[in-house]
Parts: C-alpha cells; sequence; structure tokens
C-alpha cells in the first residue's frame, strides 16, 4: 500500500512537471488516473481543478476539483488561492470575499499577499476605490518580490486615477 501511495505521488510530481512545461493533456491523464486510485488526493484534484478551469474554460469542474482538494488535503494552501481566483474571476464577489477571510483566519501560511491584492481586485471592480487602494497597499507590504511590489504600485496609482477629487482628500487623511 505504502510503496503504491508512493508511485502516485511520483506521478503526481511527473504531472506537475509537465503542467508546467505545457504539456496539459498528458498531464490530465495522469491526474485522473491518480484519482481513479485515490479518490482524496488533495492536490491531484487542485491540479485538475486548475486544468479544468484555466485550459478547459469548465467553471463548475474547477470548482468542484478546487472543494476537493480543500476538503482532502486542508492545508494544501494552492487550492485556497486557485479557487479564489475562479471566484473573483467569475464575478462572485461576496463569495469571494467571505472566502478569503475565512482562509487568512484559518489557513496557517495563506499568502496575505495575494489575498489582499485580490480583494482590491474586488474592491475595485465594485468601484468602493479607497478600500480597494488600502488592499493594494497592504498587498504590497505582504509581498516580497519586486514585480509584486511594483504591480501593487502600479494597481494603487490606477485606482487613485479614478478616485474623485474627495475621495483622494479622504485618503490622504486615513
Amino acid at each position: 500500500m505504502e510503496e503504491n501511495i508512493s508511485y502516485y505521488e511520483n506521478q503526481f510530481i511527473r504531472a506537475d512537471a509537465l503542467i508546467s512545461d505545457g504539456n496539459v493533456s498528458e498531464a490530465k491523464e495522469i491526474l485522473e488516473e491518480i484519482l481513479d486510485q485515490y479518490p482524496d488526493f488533495g492536490k491531484a484534484h487542485n491540479h485538475l481543478g486548475w486544468i479544468y478551469y484555466t485550459k478547459l474554460s469548465n467553471h463548475e469542474k474547477g470548482a468542484y476539483h478546487y472543494k476537493l482538494a480543500m476538503r482532502f488535503d486542508p492545508n494544501y494552501p494552492a487550492a485556497y488561492l486557485n479557487y479564489t481566483y475562479l471566484l473573483v474571476d467569475l464575478g462572485r464577489l461576496e463569495e469571494a470575499k467571505e472566502h478569503i477571510a475565512e482562509t487568512l483566519n484559518t489557513l496557517e501560511g495563506a499568502d496575505k499577499a495575494s489575498y489582499h491584492s485580490e480583494l482590491g481586485r474586488i474592491y475595485e471592480m465594485e468601484f468602493n476605490l479607497i478600500p480597494a487602494y488600502e488592499a493594494y497597499k497592504k498587498a504590497a507590504s505582504y509581498g516580497f518580490g519586486a514585480q509584486f511590489i511594483e504591480n501593487m504600485k502600479m494597481n494603487m496609482n490606477r485606482v487613485k486615477d479614478k478616485m474623485t477629487i474627495f475621495e483622494k482628500l479622504k485618503l490622504k487623511f486615513t
């Protein structure tokens, strides 16, 4: 049994590498094979969810696999963030805010920079410009990569350009 799971863990690593190399169809076959044998392999569900959502535009199957990934591997952070992206991309903003709040409160090691960036995106989509600006600012403060921080600054400037003079004044005094 232990030998078997080791084989499928190696297969998962192979599928992950295939995705990175752009060979998504072969990776999908491997992930489906893994899940046939181990339906509770959370990481495989996450990767399959990513394929369904980003490559096949099947939102329902993507969400289904992300939810299974979170259920079967509750400490695997990628599934939570991928599910966040899906919710925001689909405009399910209230659900996304709830998911982000829950994740930040419960998931150890959650990528705070990415979650606050997504909150900024949500608020900007809702035209709540001051909270959007603050979320991007907070995301930058949690970020480490120079490119990420630069992107957050660009987001903050874009949001600021959309603000009325009164919003800009209010921002200055908060």
